[in-house]
């Protein structure tokens, strides 16, 4: 049984696309599969050898750590290693010509792109940053065996490599329609909640629906960036008089995800043209559609794409709050268009947008770099 060692400083160890999809689909076909990564807070899963590591608390700690991360996966003697951070990059790197092992990079991102919307970073320092990465790409990829990338607008910076597109579509069995069940009322926010994702919009959206939809409720289920962004939402939300109405759940594991999408009949994605999101889609864009939920997305044209060729919601400008409260109003105002639109999501997540589709591409780009 060949051994793969699956690896993230930073993202948790029951991350959706790295546990629940990747590390299971990997056992499934018959690997003796091991995840290093931060320890979780509690065991939720066994089935999947857990190697702890500390999880940085600084950017510049996630640099500095890097080291430490590969030699911990070193010690686990896999057959290939599969990493998911980019600054594991030049580590990855050396992990591949010290164990001469097939060493795979899974960019999430267009991580260039996602470099010049980092807060932390001072403008001034964006564009070298940004300049460094791409370098220490140019250096290191031609020497990894394989990159995993997401749409081919990410992909055409990986295509010269050897490389393989896999999409972070939802699982088959962890969605189903609740016939019924769903709350004709209820709007839903998934995902982390932080200013570039349209936050401020959203919210003064939710607070001019609420307005005139006095029977409507509104739930965000996700982390907050900062406690300083927590303030100021919440601030808006009491002060619109509105604070028993627009709920905040925080975030929550994976697995229970769906328990949140089945009640809703709305799910909003009012994420801003940040460069990142331009040429990346959101998962949770194929979680509302799985779910059977509406959908009220950025008028980007890969989500443009998506949701038209699907039929499964409204686009709308989401730097405009009147836009998002008006599609949101519509949507409340005309329940059954609603329910169609869940339904037709729903349809195309069973026939095309699921990792089911995604899984069989995974596992034949293992066996081919294993060969």
């Amino acid at each position: 049984m060949k051994k793969i060692c699956v690896i993230t400083s930073v993202h948790q160890a029951y991350d959706g696309r790295i546990y629940h999809k990747q590390c299971k689909s990997l056992q499934k076909a018959g690997y003796d599969v091991t995840l290093v990564a931060p320890k979780p807070d509690a065991v939720l899963d066994d089935s999947i050898k857990i190697v702890p590591v500390e999880k940085p608390k600084s950017e510049l700690k996630r640099f500095l750590h890097t080291l430490t991360v590969m030699k911990t996966a070193r010690k686990t003697g896999a057959d290939l290693y599969h990493f998911h951070d980019p600054e594991l990059i030049p580590a990855g790197t050396l992990l591949r010509i010290m164990t001469g092992k097939p060493v795979i990079f899974d960019a999430h991102e267009h991580y260039p792109n996602a470099i010049m919307s980092k807060k932390y970073l001072k403008s001034w320092l964006k564009k070298p940053v940004r300049f460094a990465y791409e370098m220490i790409e140019k250096i290191c990829l031609p020497i990894l065996s394989g990159v995993i990338y997401t749409t081919d607008e990410v992909g055409e910076r990986y295509q010269k490599y050897r490389s393989c597109k896999i999409e972070n579509y939802p699982l088959t069995d962890m969605f189903t329609v609740h016939d019924g069940k769903k709350d004709r009322r209820l709007v839903l926010y998934l995902g982390g909640i932080t200013p570039i994702r349209g936050i401020r919009q959203m919210t003064e959206a939710f607070i001019m629906t609420a307005d005139k939809h006095p029977d409507a409720a509104f739930q965000f289920v996700g982390r907050f960036e900062s406690e300083a962004f927590e303030r100021e939402i919440k601030e808006m939300v009491e002060k619109s008089g509105h604070s028993d109405r627009i709920t905040f759940a925080g975030s929550v594991p994976y697995s229970e995800i769906e328990s949140y999408l089945s009640r809703a009949s709305i799910g909003v994605i009012p994420y801003l043209p940040e460069p990142n999101h331009l040429v990346c889609l959101p998962n949770k864009l194929f979680e509302y559609m799985a779910a059977g939920t509406a959908v009220v997305a950025s008028d980007f044209p890969h989500y443009r794409k998506v949701v038209e060729n699907s039929n499964s919601g409204r686009l709308v400008d989401p730097e405009s709050p009147a836009a998002i409260a008006g599609a949101l109003s519509g949507l409340l105002e005309h329940p059954g268009q609603a329910e169609n639109f869940g339904l037709n999501g729903r349809r195309s997540f069973e026939t095309v947008y699921n990792w089911e589709s995604e899984e069989k591409k995974l596992t034949a780009f293992y066996r081919k770099l294993l060969k």
